[in-house]
């Protein structure tokens, strides 16, 4: 008899309690026992502190408006587990999902009896979408990191095309305390003669992917010095050698997001000899992408923004932007974030543009204590209510057509909101 969907979900969730435990090993013998589907999937594998899933999102749109096929694996879920493996944007079946989990079972049970110990809920689902790739056959997929990159589970695909977004302060108590040495473990997603596409800003970071880069015989492709995105305001230009694009405009609001898109532009020219992409897909995909929570407008009048920027780097792209599209208009801050981040770093980019922010908690055990949130950071501007929903009810009374609204700080927390948000100004 076949496992329901929920009995699949089940299986997942079991996992959970084993949490983040970085290697691969457990991935490579799991795939091996599955005939090593990841083997067969033309990938590009994304790595990055910030901008991944933007620039995967970009990549998807342009691919699809070029007429190919396209699958993804993004982080983290947003609903439900199907939402992190898609063809074509449609999530994978609940009758496909547990299909492919029972057919797994035995294969978790061996793996857990070895001395790797038990697979982890990501490296589970990690599995899963490599399998149905293999299936579906998609003619490109676009795999996105969970953290890290070295020792992720996604970095056993042999990909295309390398992307390295941006290196940050996230996960520093996983992949090491200087900007060098995260850099080295996305780093680590580097695969000999594979062309390798950089958005690294900082010398440290832009000096180890070069090196990395040369140790394995893979072009590197810099931002800023082998290729360039030109901003001009709302619309920005793409340069590489003798290429010149201009008056591209994004579907997602910026500056960062013009970066982004210039990162998913080269690493299609990297690929002109596999796939064929017009100036025309490219334009239309770049202007249509869209991704939820990433400087994500909800609503017009008053202006309703979610973004998960959950991290230092993430806080000061929202700054910036807020800064240079809504200057001179109240914002109010919906704030909570999880209690492993810097929360007081998160928040400074954000004082100086408030008019008020609002420290807030949901039911998740990982979550900030919004108090003591506070008492590091005691600002005029700034208030806990303990109550997530009582809290947006708060800031929803005081707003007027022309103010800004921005839900931020973490996904789990948007995810939590969103319905309740969205809703009331339909």
């Amino acid at each position: 008899m076949m496992i329901s969907y929920k009995e699949a979900c089940d299986v997942v969730f079991s996992a959970q309690k084993f949490g983040i435990s970085l290697g691969l090993d457990r991935m490579e013998l799991m795939l091996e026992e599955l005939g090593n589907p990841e083997r067969q999937i033309p990938a590009i594998h994304l790595a990055g502190t910030n901008g991944k899933g933007s620039t995967l999102t970009y990549l998807a749109a342009i691919f699809t408006e070029a007429g190919y096929s396209v699958g993804t694996y993004t982080s983290p879920a947003i609903n439900k587990l199907n939402d992190k493996i898609k063809v074509n944007g449609e999530e994978i079946s609940d009758e496909d999902f547990a299909n492919i989990i029972e057919e797994f079972q035995p294969v978790i049970e061996n793996v857990s009896k070895t001395s790797f110990g038990p697979p982890t809920e990501f490296e589970i689902l990690t599995a899963v979408a490599f399998k149905y790739f293999a299936v579906k056959k998609p003619d490109i997929v676009f795999i996105e990191t969970g953290l890290g990159g070295r020792l992720d589970s996604t970095n056993v695909v042999f990909p295309l095309v390398s992307i390295i977004t941006t290196i940050g302060h996230d996960h520093m108590d996983l992949l090491g305390n200087t900007i060098a040495k995260v850099a080295a473990e996305k780093a680590g997603i580097i695969k000999e003669g594979v062309p390798v596409v950089s958005g690294c800003k900082q010398e440290e970071a832009v000096e180890v992917m070069r090196n990395r880069s040369q140790q394995l015989s893979s072009s590197l492709y810099q931002l800023d010095e082998d290729f360039q995105c030109i901003h001009q305001g709302d619309h920005f230009a793409f340069k590489w050698e003798d290429m010149y694009l201009e008056d591209l405009k994004t579907g997602m609001i910026g500056k960062h997001q013009q970066e982004n898109a210039t990162l998913a532009m080269m690493a299609i020219q990297a690929l002109k000899q596999e796939f064929s992409i017009s100036e025309h897909a490219i334009r239309r995909g770049v202007a249509n992408a869209k991704i939820a929570n990433r400087i994500e407008i909800v609503h017009e009048h008053p202006t309703i923004i979610f973004d998960g920027g959950h991290n230092l780097e993430g806080m000061e792209a929202l700054s910036q932007t807020l800064s240079s599209n809504f200057q001179g208009k109240n914002i109010y801050i919906l704030f909570c974030a999880m209690k492993d981040k810097d929360i007081t770093a998160m928040l400074k980019p954000l004082i100086d543009l408030a008019t008020e922010i609002i420290l807030t908690k949901f039911d998740f055990e990982r979550v900030m204590d919004p108090y003591q949130v506070y008492s590091n950071l005691p600002l005029q501007n700034m208030k806990v209510v303990e109550n997530s929903l009582e809290a947006y009810d708060q800031i929803k009374q005081k707003l007027h057509s022309n103010d800004v609204l921005v839900v931020t700080g973490s996904l789990y927390f948007l995810n939590h909101v969103r319905s309740e948000v969205v809703n009331n100004f339909l």
